[in-house]
């Protein structure tokens, strides 16, 4: 039993440092970028998602801006150490309903212990939300992460409203989640065009929004995708420790 622990934690452990490698990657060939995004050749095959969200979340981030970081209690240790790693000075907040342990605690300025959807932070207030791997399971069953969970069908979209509202005008909401063909695994949704347009919907006028599709194959990796391609794409299709396809979705508040 101890034997089999100490494998699976060098497992998790070669696995966080591969991601971390690949988001490296991606950044250097974007340093001097025109603003578009590309990813390297065959890049973060059979990885995980976190590829593709910590490079956008890294990609935005600037020294000096007030962040909240949702839905980060049980964040992957690659997250942590990108969080750690940021240039000072820097302003990260965190908030969850699942209370983070001591050391995750650390990894941030401040952290807030409730629902992004009932806070109390005031309007305009974060020039940067990020919410990576995490609104999926909004209003689901969330019993692995906490008991203080409330099922819910709209929680999602009221989250993103919520965020918006709390975010300073100008300001970058970062939101990414699994895509493809509708999915409904009780902890988590794969979204689809008709539910992502449904998440979105109440906030369009408030914010400029993009959203960009991304794709993980065995043979090329993650690569970005157009919404047919992902179309019939579930969930697990890939066995690559996460998501087979990836909506990543930038709201700029007006």
């Amino acid at each position: 039993m101890i034997f089999r622990k100490i494998k699976a934690s060098m497992r998790y452990r070669k696995l966080n440092e591969k991601i971390l490698s690949e988001v490296g990657r991606a950044l250097e060939l974007n340093r001097s970028s025109d603003g578009t995004i590309r990813l390297p050749a065959q890049y973060g095959r059979n990885l995980p998602e976190r590829v593709i969200e910590i490079f956008f979340a890294r990609l935005y981030y600037k020294p000096g801006l007030k962040i909240l970081d949702v839905g980060c209690s049980n964040a992957m240790e690659c997250h942590l150490r990108m969080v750690r790693g940021l240039e000072p000075p820097r302003n990260i907040v965190g908030i969850d309903i699942s209370v983070p342990s001591e050391r995750t605690r650390r990894c941030y300025d401040r952290f807030l212990h409730e629902s992004i959807v009932s806070s109390r932070v005031e309007a305009d207030t974060f020039d940067l939300i990020w919410c990576i791997s995490a609104l999926e399971h909004f209003g689901m069953d969330n019993s692995s992460y906490t008991d203080q969970f409330l099922l819910s069908e709209d929680m999602d979209v009221q989250a993103v409203k919520e965020m918006v509202r709390i975010l300073a005008r100008g300001g970058r909401l970062l939101i990414t989640v699994p895509y493809g063909k509708y999915e409904n695994h009780t902890w988590l949704r794969n979204y689809d065009a008709d539910h992502l347009r449904n998440l979105l919907a109440p906030v369009e006028f408030d914010a400029d929004i993009q959203t960009s599709y991304y794709r993980h194959t065995h043979g090329t990796g993650w690569r970005a995708a157009t919404v047919e391609e992902l179309e019939h794409v579930g969930y697990y299709d890939q066995s690559n420790s996460g998501s087979a396809g990836l909506a990543v979705i930038t709201a700029t508040k007006r």
